[in-house]
C-alpha cells in the first residue's frame, strides 16, 4: 500500500508540474508563417493577427549584404523601443555575399487589445569609393559624400485577446487522477478476487 501511495503521489507531482508549465506560454515562430520584407528583414512573430497570450517574442530573420553596416530596433505601439541584437549563426567558413543573420527579443508584457509593431531598418555603406555610386534605396549622408544610407519601416498589427477559449488545462489533472485511481482499484479487485 506504501508503493502505491508514494506513485499515487509522484503522478500528482508531476501532473501538477506538467499543467504549470503548460501554462506559461511564450509565441514562438512558426517557420511557415512569416512576413518578408524588401529590406531583407523576415519577421515570424509577432505576424497580423490575434494571440491569446500577452508575452510574445519578437522572432525574425536578416539578409544583410557583405559590407553593409545594419542596425534594427522596434517599438510597440510607439511607447517601447529598443534594438534588435542580430546574432550569424551557422555560416561556413568563408565569404558570403549576403549574410543571414537571426533576431529573437521577448516583448515586455502586452496588455489586452491591438497594438503596432514598428520594426525600424537602418543600413549604411561607409567610407564608399566604388566606380559608381549605389543605387536605390541607398542615397548619400550629403551631396559629395563617401557615405550611403538606407532607411525602412515595417509595421504590423496584432490583437492580444486571452479570452479566447482554449482546452482548460486544468481539468486534465483531475481526469487523470480518476483514471489512475480507477486503474488501482480494478488491479486492487483482480488481484484479490485471484487470491
Amino acid at each position: 500500500m506504501g508503493e502505491q501511495r508514494t506513485t499515487l503521489l509522484l503522478l500528482l507531482i508531476f501532473c501538477s508540474a506538467w499543467i504549470s508549465i503548460g501554462n506559461l506560454k511564450m509565441v514562438k515562430a512558426d517557420s511557415n508563417d512569416y512576413i518578408r520584407f524588401s529590406s531583407g528583414a523576415t519577421i515570424f512573430s509577432p505576424l497580423n493577427t490575434t494571440y491569446n497570450s500577452r508575452f510574445l517574442n519578437l522572432n525574425l530573420t536578416f539578409d544583410q549584404g557583405a559590407g553593409i553596416h545594419c542596425s534594427l530596433n522596434y517599438s510597440i505601439d510607439g511607447n517601447y523601443k529598443s534594438s534588435i541584437p542580430l546574432e550569424a549563426k551557422n555560416l561556413p567558413p568563408g565569404f558570403h555575399f549576403i549574410n543571414k543573420k537571426t533576431g529573437l527579443v521577448t516583448l515586455p508584457e502586452l496588455s489586452e487589445g491591438s497594438h503596432c509593431l514598428t520594426v525600424n531598418v537602418l543600413c549604411g555603406l561607409y567610407d564608399y569609393h566604388g566606380a559608381t555610386p549605389p543605387g536605390a534605396p541607398f542615397t548619400p549622408t550629403s551631396p559629395g559624400s563617401s557615405d550611403y544610407i538606407a532607411t525602412w519601416t515595417h509595421t504590423i498589427y496584432f490583437t492580444i485577446d486571452t479570452s479566447i477559449p482554449e482546452f482548460p488545462s486544468w481539468i486534465i489533472l483531475p481526469l487523470f487522477l480518476m483514471a489512475t485511481l480507477s486503474a488501482i482499484i480494478v488491479k486492487k479487485r483482480l488481484f484479490h478476487q485471484r487470491s
